[in-house]
């Protein structure tokens, strides 16, 4: 026991430690995220604001270039500048007052045109303007026109333009060509490496902003940044025992406490990739793998933490090496203190022994006579004491083994059941499916019957008895009187094969037997002819149908286009009272020919709406001259529409009439007719045809 709980104490020291490293990990990763997120912001913002400030520049260069085009600025630009024995043109001596205006330094080859001479006067005022403004954190403000041939700038420490020759200004530096269309397609600020300046005897690096008119390349704005505080706080303020460093993304070493000897040696060029220094060369290979949003990655070595956070602007790197050993250090101690009180809690632990025996036996057996009761109550039992090697360690296994039948059985047993209540469950459903499809074929069956008893019956007796009393009648009746009832007998017969044709086609079309042949069909040419096959029938109810020609052709059956609207103007004479109108239009509307037929009716009820275009389905609506209806027809009209590629919807206001409307395609690849040309369609069709 006394062994058991000396290893514990060392196993709690272990972990005491490793959680005291990595809860000082975590705090200092958490105060050095801090802190990077700190120093990008502080050294970003010059950056930042350089840009902003060689943007404002150019905008302004922009905004006053384009107010002075036409003016003459030649006589100002002779009494400011003066060419000089070197061929430079420079700011008169009298009036050279570089520590308060700008310097001018022109190159003796440049073409004084007018355009150039108003350029240079714009720049020599805006830097003699904006130049004092920036001057408290930037070293000078610049403005070079043409590449090299104008170069102005605001620097009260010397004289620049005096201070250079001609071989000075003819060389082109990096500011001056980065900002050509050639290197600078995009027209973005840039950033130039970093450069030992051997005026100002310090390190900087320029800001250059592209400035174009009209399109037309002009020249560049920039401005100079000294780098001597950033460099002295990157090598001088950081946290206690860690090391900073400043690198571009290309490797450069900007900054480094160390290495500012072999960065001055190289003048500014000190890539770490060709490093001697192996432990630098290989931080900076996991920080160029490292992705933008990671602010840590592990040193190659694995004893430091490299934390990293962008200087925007000049987009470098400023990296942190945070040493593991300082939170070693403190763990350590922290891990000894956990130690030394572990053993003085081992000699209160020996002391308690007895009671820890007793506790050893008396609580497992507490807990299997738990187990057994739960057992035999059917709930789950607690774990046992399975992995003690003595008697009570055996008998708990035993129980669990048991235990672990029992409910493996139980559970079998609940899953044959599930499934079966599963299955029983799905056969109800398909006999609850089949039973509704028995049901529905019954209505159908009922309806067939009922058209067979009625429908079919009453025509068929008519026909009989007509026939008969012809028969009898046909030496005492005169000719107009038998004429007449043989015109009966026709009607009749065309009312039976109406009705057959109707029960024929439905039948057809949903056993998928109907074959359509899809063809442009004119609509005004179907109409005229379908119109004219109503003429008489409309005239025993003294009913008109007008038609307004439309030019338009559909691609469709012409049979089943004929049908369908032989079925809606049928629809419509029957519940359209005597010496009323029914009116047909045919227009376009989102790429489809939608044809209307709209009557005077009673219309329909809404709450009949749903049942409009079911097969067998009738309305409470009484024809108004007593025809017979089967409730087929509204049916075949949607099914044959449908199969031509379009549909039919129906508009009503009940008491106020009905408009049945079929939407059909456009033949393939026809051209929607101009605005203009329906109006002229209808004049040269003569109009309205009307029945």
């Amino acid at each position: 026991m006394a062994f058991r709980i000396a290893v514990v104490s060392l196993a709690i020291s272990a972990v005491s430690y490793y959680y005291s490293y990595m809860r000082l990990q975590e705090e200092a990763l958490g105060n050095l995220e801090k802190y990077i997120k700190a120093r990008s912001q502080i050294e970003s913002e010059p950056f930042l604001q350089a840009e902003t400030n060689t943007k404002l520049l150019r905008n302004e260069f922009i905004r006053r270039y384009a107010q002075m085009q036409g003016v003459d600025v030649s006589e100002a630009f002779h009494a400011l500048m003066k060419q000089d024995r070197d061929g430079m043109w420079r700011v008169r001596v009298e009036r050279d007052d570089f520590e308060y205006r700008a310097t001018i330094a022109l190159l003796p080859r440049v073409e004084l045109t007018p355009e150039f001479m108003r350029q240079v006067m714009l720049g020599y005022d805006l830097l003699s303007q904006y130049g004092p403004a920036f001057r408290n954190r930037y070293y000078d403000t610049f403005i070079d026109l043409n590449v090299s041939d104008g170069s102005l700038m605001f620097l009260p420490d010397l004289n620049y333009a005096r201070n250079g020759s001609v071989a000075d200004f003819e060389f082109d530096l990096e500011t001056e060509v980065g900002a050509t269309p050639a290197r600078n397609p995009e027209r973005k600020t840039f950033w130039t490496g970093i450069y030992f300046d051997k005026q100002a005897m310090q390190w900087m690096v320029s800001v250059v902003t592209p400035i174009d008119y009209l399109g037309r390349y002009v020249g560049s704005a920039g401005q100079d940044l000294l780098l001597d505080q950033l460099i002295a706080r990157t090598n001088s303020v950081g946290i206690p025992g860690t090391t900073n460093f400043i690198v571009t993304r290309q490797g450069d070493l900007i900054a480094h406490p160390d290495r500012m000897a072999q960065i001055e040696a190289m003048r500014g060029h000190y890539n770490l990739r060709d490093a001697d220094d192996a432990s630098l060369r290989d931080m900076y290979s996991v920080i160029a793998a490292a992705t933008p949003k990671q602010l840590f990655v592990e040193s190659p070595d694995g004893q430091s933490w490299l934390g990293m956070a962008q200087i925007r602007g000049a987009d470098w790197l400023f990296v942190t090496v945070y040493p593991k050993r300082l939170l070693q250090e403190k763990a350590a101690l922290a891990a000894s203190m956990v130690l030394l009180l572990g053993l003085v809690a081992l000699l209160i632990e020996l002391g308690l022994m007895a009671w820890v025996l007793k506790v050893d036996v008396a609580r497992p057996l507490g807990r299997l006579k738990a187990a057994i009761q739960s057992l035999a109550q059917g709930r789950h039992t607690h774990p046992l004491d399975t992995a003690r090697t003595d008697e009570l360690g055996e008998l708990a296994r035993n129980f669990d083994a048991m235990a672990t039948t029992i409910a493996q059985h139980r559970q079998n047993l609940e899953a044959q059941v599930t499934t079966r209540t599963e299955e029983l469950a799905q056969r109800n459903v398909q006999l609850e499916l089949v039973n509704a499809e028995l049901s529905r074929l019954n209505e159908e069956k009922n309806e067939l019957l009922t058209i067979a008893a009625h429908d079919l019956k009453n025509p068929v007796a008519s026909i009989a008895g007509m026939a008969n009393l012809i028969g009898s009648k046909f030496d005492v009746w005169p000719k107009e009187r038998v004429r007449d009832r043989l015109a009966g007998i026709s009607q009749l017969a065309n009312r039976i094969q109406r009705i057959l044709g109707n029960l024929l086609d439905i039948n057809t079309l949903e056993s998928g037997q109907y074959r359509l042949t899809l063809e442009p069909v004119a609509i005004d040419e179907l109409m005229s002819e379908l119109l004219a096959s109503w003429e008489g029938r409309l005239e025993e109810k003294q009913q008109h149908c007008g038609y307004q020609p439309c030019g338009l052709v559909v691609q469709a059956d012409r049979q089943a286009l004929w049908q369908v609207l032989d079925n809606l103007i049928s629809n419509a004479s029957k519940y359209t009272p005597h010496q009323s109108k029914i009116e047909i239009t045919a227009g376009l509307s989102l790429g489809m020919v939608e044809i209307a037929v709209n009557d005077h009716g009673p219309g329909i009820a809404p709450h009949e709406m749903d049942k409009l275009f079911r097969k067998f389905g009738r309305l409470s609506a009484v024809p108004t001259g007593g025809e017979h209806t089967t409730g087929l027809g509204l049916s075949i009209v949607k099914r044959l529409a449908e199969e031509m590629g379009g549909g039919v919807r129906c508009g009503s206001l009940f008491g106020h009439g009905t408009t049945f409307t079929v939407s059909l395609p456009l033949p393939d690849g026809s051209d929607l007719p101009a605005p203009g040309n329906s109006a002229e369609t209808l004049m040269a069709a003569g109009g309205k045809i009307g029945v």
